[in-house]
């Protein structure tokens, strides 16, 4: 069964394809190809690449942030329940009522 991928592995793959076309960029200027084309494009990868930094940083913050949160709600949960004395049978119920019984 195939998983799907974490919004970080995709940041991530896309990270990996802009690197390869960056070296595809550079492998072409090295074979005497126009220049100003490929550093136009070596420039828009760049900056989608930071686009894609910046992206994986805030998503990275958002985590911590619902981490955060989810472990102060846990614990505001556990103190909601702490000392729950809720009877489970009529002996119980009686007794917690301080109602005297036989």
């Amino acid at each position: 069964m195939a998983t799907a991928l974490t919004r970080e592995q995709k940041l991530l793959a896309e990270i990996v394809v802009q690197l390869g076309n960056i070296t595809e960029a550079i492998q072409s200027a090295a074979a005497g190809e126009d220049s100003s084309n490929l550093n136009n494009k070596i420039d828009a990868l760049q900056a989608q690449l930071a686009a894609v930094s910046s992206a994986r940083a805030a998503l990275q913050q958002q985590l911590a942030e619902a981490t955060t949160l989810n472990a102060e709600l846990q614990t505001e949960l556990a103190s909601v329940h702490e000392g729950d004395i809720t009877p489970d049978n009529i002996s119980e119920v009686m007794a917690t009522l301080g109602i005297e019984h036989d």
